[in-house]
């Protein structure tokens, strides 16, 4: 009788660990679903921004989190704009993308924005503090000023009006679910559900 209730409370424990997601407590669905650009994959976005502590703080078990990332699972960034001064991050954003030095400088850049009040918003500071980091600023800002950036920070912008982001880091997973902001294993836990969710059709 005794091996049958622990097993009975075994089971229940565990069962709540794997509890169901719940609607408005884990996650939100967005009003107006977007179209997601990974064919055949889960698409998953982080919503942030280098001025954002909260996404200073995820970075860390986020980097974890996405290198360990199974095939079905595609994951990206997307530094927002909410307001014309936070183009300027947007813009640093995609050059680091196109020039392919986001790997590099992706960490520098959050510690010179909230760690050390550098606003690299800002071209004149951005370009005192691109030789520390051991770029090249005439090539690196050719691409800053270039017509392929100025479209990817319109359609930054857009994105952000698109999917209602209202504050950082924001996760939305298949274009259609927001995971709740929690603290970061909490946060992750939740998009991996929400990914198991989007992959089973459910």
């Amino acid at each position: 009788m005794m091996k049958k209730w622990v097993l009975a409370a075994l089971f229940l424990s565990s069962s709540l660990v794997h509890a169901a997601l719940v609607e408005g407590r884990d996650y939100t669905v967005l009003a107006k679903p977007q179209p997601t650009v990974a064919a055949g994959k889960v698409e998953v976005i982080e919503f942030f921004s280098y001025a954002c502590i909260h996404c200073y703080n995820l970075d860390p078990a986020l980097e974890a989190w996405r290198k360990k990332l199974p095939a079905n699972v595609q994951f990206r960034r997307e530094q927002i704009v909410w307001n014309k001064p936070m183009e300027g991050l947007a813009r640093l954003f995609a050059t680091l993308n196109a020039t392919k030095t986001l790997e590099k400088l992706h960490q520098p850049a959050f510690d010179a924005v909230l760690k050390k009040d550098i606003n690299l918003a800002d071209e004149a500071k951005l370009r005192q503090w691109l030789p520390s980091q051991g770029v090249n600023t005439a090539s690196f800002m050719q691409t800053y000023k270039s017509f392929g950036v100025n479209a990817q920070v319109a359609r930054a912008s857009k994105m952000t009006r698109d999917y209602a982001v209202q504050g950082t880091p924001a996760i939305v997973v298949g274009g259609k679910y927001m995971a709740q902001p929690a603290e970061p294993a909490r946060l992750l836990q939740v998009v991996n559900e929400l990914v198991a969710k989007v992959a089973s059709g459910k």
